[in-house]
This record gives C-alpha cells, sequence and structure tokens, in this order.
C-alpha cells in the first residue's frame, strides 16, 4: 500500500493494516461505514453539542476505497474514465474550428455523387432481418457492435448466424456464460478476429452481471446523448466509434461514425486535417455533417471506400477518385 495513502488514512484516525497482516476480507462499503463510526466516535461529547458533523474528508474515501477495491475493477473505471475525458473535452463541438471543410453544401453533393455510384450495393448488403437499425435493445446492439468492429456486415452476420447456430440466438447470454470463453471464442471464428471478438464479449458480459445484475441497459433511451455516450464508454472494447454505432442503430439518436474506410477517405479528400486521429475526425464530422445525411452518407462512404480504386485501402493508384472529380465539378 501506498505510503500516502497509509498517512491519510492515519489523519483520519482510519487503522488499515499492514500487507502482511492477515485480516477477514470486508467489502469496501463496510469499511468505509467502520471508517465513518470511528471518525464520529473520536469527537466525543462535542459532536453531540453542536450542529456542525465531522466527517471524512472526501479525499481520503476515495484513496481507502481505490486502495481496498479489486485492482483490475480500479484500473477499468480509470480507463472509462480517461476515454471519457478524452472525448467529451470538445462538446459538440468541432476541435478544428478553423478547419473550414467540409461545407453542409460539401456534404450533400458528396451525398449525391455516392448514392448514384453505390445506392444498389448498399441496399443490397444491407437487406436482411439483421439490420442493424432494427435492434431493439441496447445490450445486444453492443454485441452487434463488437461483432462488427474492423470487417465488414458479412462477415459479423457469418458470426452472428454461427452463434445461433450454437446457442440458439446471438443474445442468449446465460447459454454463452455457460458455454465459457473458449466456445465462444471457436463459435466466433467464421466471423474473423474470434480470440479478441470473444475476449470482449465476454468482458461485457461480466460487467454487466458485476453492475445490473441484468442483461438490460434499455434505461439509456432516457438518457441525453452525453449520458449515454459516457455509459455506453465504461464497457471494454467500446469506443467513440462503436458507442456511436449504438448511439444511431439502436438509440436512434443522429451520430455521424467514423470507421476506417470514413476516416480514410476524409484525409483524401480534404475533410479532416491530416495528422487527426480517428477519434478527433469524429468529432469534427458529427459537428460538422448535416444531420439528415449522417446515417446515410456514412454507409456510402464505407461502400466508396471498399471499392474505389483509388480510396480503398492500400491502393497506390495516382488517379483522381472519380467520385472526387464529380463532386468538384458540381462545387
Amino acid at each position: 500500500m501506498r505510503r500516502s495513502t497509509r498517512n491519510a488514512a492515519k489523519a483520519a484516525n482510519i487503522n488499515i493494516p499492514s500487507p502482511n497482516t492477515k485480516r477477514k476480507r470486508t467489502s469496501v462499503s463496510s469499511d468505509l461505514n467502520t471508517a465513518n463510526k470511528r471518525t464520529r466516535r473520536t469527537t466525543g461529547d462535542a459532536t453531540d453539542k453542536s450542529t456542525s458533523t465531522t466527517r471524512v474528508d472526501p479525499a481520503i474515501i476515495t484513496t481507502l476505497s481505490d486502495s481496498l477495491a479489486d485492482p483490475t475493477e480500479t484500473k477499468d473505471r480509470r480507463l472509462a474514465d480517461k476515454k471519457w475525458q478524452a472525448w467529451s473535452a470538445h462538446g459538440t463541438s468541432s476541435p478544428f474550428p478553423e478547419f473550414s471543410h467540409p461545407t453542409p453544401h460539401e456534404c450533400t453533393i458528396a451525398h449525391r455523387v455516392l448514392k448514384e455510384m453505390h445506392q444498389d450495393a448498399v441496399d443490397a448488403e444491407y437487406k436482411d432481418p439483421d439490420l442493424p437499425e432494427t435492434i431493439p435493445h441496447v445490450l445486444d446492439a453492443i454485441i452487434v457492435a463488437i461483432l462488427s468492429q474492423a470487417t465488414g456486415w458479412s462477415n459479423a452476420k457469418r458470426a452472428m448466424h454461427n452463434m445461433r447456430d450454437v446457442y440458439g440466438s446471438v443474445f442468449a447470454y446465460d447459454a454463452i456464460q455457460e458455454g465459457g470463453l473458449e466456445k465462444l471464442q471457436e463459435t466466433l471464428r467464421p466471423g474473423g478476429l474470434h480470440v479478441r471478438k470473444g475476449k470482449l464479449i465476454w468482458g461485457v458480459l461480466e460487467q454487466m452481471q458485476e453492475r445490473h445484475g441484468k442483461w438490460d441497459l434499455d434505461y439509456l433511451f432516457e438518457k441525453t446523448d452525453d449520458e449515454a455516450m459516457q455509459e455506453l464508454m465504461r464497457y471494454k472494447g467500446m469506443g467513440p466509434k462503436s458507442a456511436f454505432v449504438v448511439l444511431g442503430w439502436c438509440l436512434k439518436r443522429n451520430p455521424f461514425t467514423v470507421d476506417t474506410h470514413v476516416y480514410r477517405i476524409a484525409g483524401l479528400w480534404g475533410w479532416r486535417p491530416q495528422d487527426a486521429n480517428r477519434e478527433l475526425t469524429q468529432k469534427h464530422l458529427d459537428a460538422v455533417v448535416p444531420g439528415d445525411l449522417k446515417l446515410h452518407l456514412h454507409f456510402l462512404l464505407i461502400q466508396h471506400g471498399r471499392t474505389c480504386p483509388v480510396c480503398r485501402g492500400g491502393s497506390k493508384s495516382r488517379e483522381k477518385c472519380v467520385a472526387k472529380e464529380k463532386m468538384d465539378m458540381l462545387g
């Protein structure tokens, strides 16, 4: 235990055993209640005769709580807080207020051009009963968002199909936990990245049990966008991109999600500063893309990023993107 923690506790008359002392394990809340009782006793009759009450410094309580809590739980909480602080630093405004692209007009032109080029392909890919926009429950949307990370929707559907064969449903959470992590990972193999995604889904289910004791996050429908984002980002594997996916698919808010294709195209088309990372690019585009275009333009850009000889990943083409040429002409 750190010396600062012991000194802080000593100042509040809180007895903390040394690391080598054996003691019966108690809950954090029990230890904090005991600490408060001991503090009240040290005030003697003065506490009874005075209108003021001696309280333990909140900073000491926080320090004691962290020192007694499970190290993994404390680490997870701090990581979630760090993710949220980084994300919320710019509120709903662009982190690049001096960067003027894309304008609403440029977004409208891009939507028109890409719709002519890719609408049929987008309709074909997303025309199925597993369409993300039809997922009614928040936890279910989190699982599907994880399955769709770093892959195409067709691969995500392969993993979902296999989950139905093995568990009876993609969302049979009790059966998934009873089967164990290795079984889950093997079930996800057809969708790719099965080891990583299995660990993430397993971690989310463990967090759900610890934090809520039931498979239900639908109370987020009643929360603001920021409140929902903060809660979603507390779960393992849920960064701003995946949280935005759930926000749009299930909670029916209207965010603009930036995946690897959208991020790459934004750089090629001058829609972001060249040194902007993906999270800041998402903040920027969410702030400047017109709300009525966000969801549809997102899907069109993904399709374009997969198929355009110039804009797709790893392309070494020096030609000009056909879509960008048309956009510049329509200016």
